[in-house]
């Protein structure tokens, strides 16, 4: 049997019913911490250790013999890989196991003997066949519906992006990361290691049908040599994806090349194959940087689910006009240069544009010219007019530069927050992404207003630059969706 005609549901792998830890010890706490901290049902987490009676205040079970069930989800295999394959024949001689996580490492990504052992593995998990594994030598699984974790700091809650990497760091970091500094939530996450089974295409296949996910975020390394037909698979699948994939490849220099090599084991592939893909599908490639995957991560997320609570069909950027709102002409200069080198437009209003903005707003101090150089007004309802106005004008992305506010409580400020309100109700409803960049810096006023902010679900970065570039993304993605919906 080919191991890609090995297909079955994934689902068990991230709802399981069951699952069993092997072995069990201090090394491999943080899976218990992390099913715990999930809320995962602890009567059916099996611990299985020939010594520990038990561990961390769970049963301990001395061998697979004495486990009160014949069949188990989602078994985590840590062993040190001179025992893999023959615990590996044994345990499933033993039990009905549908999924292994393999976290060993020292594998196919280490030496001659690791690549024998992977071998083997593939050998056995080729005569079982209705056991599926991922790995070896990742960190696993994290599923809030499934309420599984391999650590416990990670959100309960679900939320609407998968992620697919071949690092577990990477992995562990866009979580952690992503979910402090944007609240971002996930609906699926794999560290899936150096992919001796399943494969990247199939839990991307797997996340396209997935009612809870609505972007797909995948850290690739390289195809395993044992899969070699894996590069025409997944860019098959790349190219019916109805999702918007991100994705970042690790290896993209012939020095980074080889230290995938020494990390999955994997096979990096060319520089001009992948520019191909990039062009023939939708997947959006991201430069090697955590924190634009994270960026990217956050508007795509934000502005799906903003159609998907409205059950309306997605409506992309049209063009790449941006509108800045500000009280600084210096950092309106500034603005302008940084969004014109990346590419956006910023429309210079003058003439009868002008004439008509100062109809709403006579302005005697500062400029409508685009950026709004706006003092004084900031807690006057004509703010909100006037940005309407400017909006108007086919702009697509409407951001506002702002700073923290000491007094939270005073008129002056309850003003200009009502009007932030009411010009992002605006632009929503024209399909505009509206936008806040509040600076980061050490401040207790900063962290009570991006607070207040993101409980109303403003999209608020840190630096322009990191919004205009996740923009450009989003528009990228529109214009590829509409250019291979008009071949079909």
């Amino acid at each position: 049997m080919k191991l890609n005609d090995k297909k079955k549901s994934l689902e068990l792998l991230f709802k399981p019913r069951s699952v069993a830890i092997y072995r069990v010890s201090r090394a491999v706490d943080f899976y218990i911490k992390g099913f715990q901290r999930q809320g995962f049902n602890l009567e059916n987490l099996y611990l299985i250790s020939p010594k520990e009676e038990t561990f961390l205040g769970l049963k301990c079970y001395k061998s697979f013999d004495d486990i009160p069930i014949d069949t188990i989800d989602l078994l985590i295999l840590s062993l040190r890989r001179d025992y893999l394959v023959q615990e590996l024949q044994e345990i499933l001689s033993k039990k009905k196991i549908n999924f292994i996580h393999i976290f060993t490492a020292g594998t196919g990504e280490y030496d001659e003997v690791g690549i024998e052992i992977e071998k083997k593995v593939k050998e056995i998990l080729d005569e079982n066949e209705n056991t599926r594994s991922i790995g070896p030598n990742c960190m696993g699984l994290y599923s809030p519906r499934g309420k599984t974790a391999y650590y416990s700091s990670f959100p309960v809650e679900l939320g609407n992006i998968g992620l697919i990497f071949q690092s577990g760091d990477l992995h562990s970091k866009t979580i952690k990361f992503g979910s402090r500094r944007y609240n971002l939530t996930f609906s699926i996450g794999v560290s899936i290691g150096n992919c001796l089974d399943i494969q990247i295409s199939e839990v991307l296949q797997y996340l396209d049908n997935d009612t809870d996910t609505d972007i797909i975020c995948v850290y690739f390394e390289g195809i395993s040599p044992i899969h070699k037909n894996e590069g025409l698979i997944l860019f098959n699948v790349l190219k019916n994806m109805n999702k918007p994939v991100l994705f970042m490849r690790g290896g993209r220099t012939e020095r980074g090349q080889t230290a995938v090599l020494s990390h999955t084991g994997s096979l990096a592939t060319k520089k001009n194959i992948w520019s191909a893909i990039f062009k023939q599908t939708s997947t959006i490639e991201v430069s090697s940087s955590l924190d634009e995957l994270i960026d990217d991560a956050y508007l795509f997320s934000h502005y799906f689910k903003r159609f998907k609570a409205l059950n309306k069909k997605v409506v992309y950027p049209e063009n790449k006009r941006a509108l800045i709102v500000l009280y600084s002409g210096g950092f309106g200069i500034l603005a302008t240069d940084l969004l014109i080198d990346l590419g956006l437009e910023v429309p210079h209003f003058e003439g009868k544009t002008v004439e008509k903005f100062k109809e709403i707003f006579d302005i005697q101090l500062g400029s409508l010219a685009n950026p709004f150089d706006l003092p004084f007004i900031t807690h006057q309802k004509v703010l909100v007019d006037i940005t309407k106005a400017g909006i108007d004008e086919n702009i697509s992305m409407i951001i506002f530069e702002t700073d923290a506010w000491a007094d939270t409580e005073g008129k002056r400020f309850k003003g200009y927050y009502n009007n932030l309100l009411n010009i992002k109700k605006y632009a929503e409803e024209q399909n505009k992404v509206f936008v806040i960049i509040l600076h980061q810096y050490p401040s207790v006023s900063r962290k009570t207003f991006i607070d207040m902010l993101q409980s109303e679900n403003f999209l608020v970065f840190p630096t322009l630059e990191a919004a205009a570039k996740s923009f450009l993304k989003l528009y990228e993605y529109g214009e590829k969706q509409r250019k291979f919906k008009s071949r079909k």
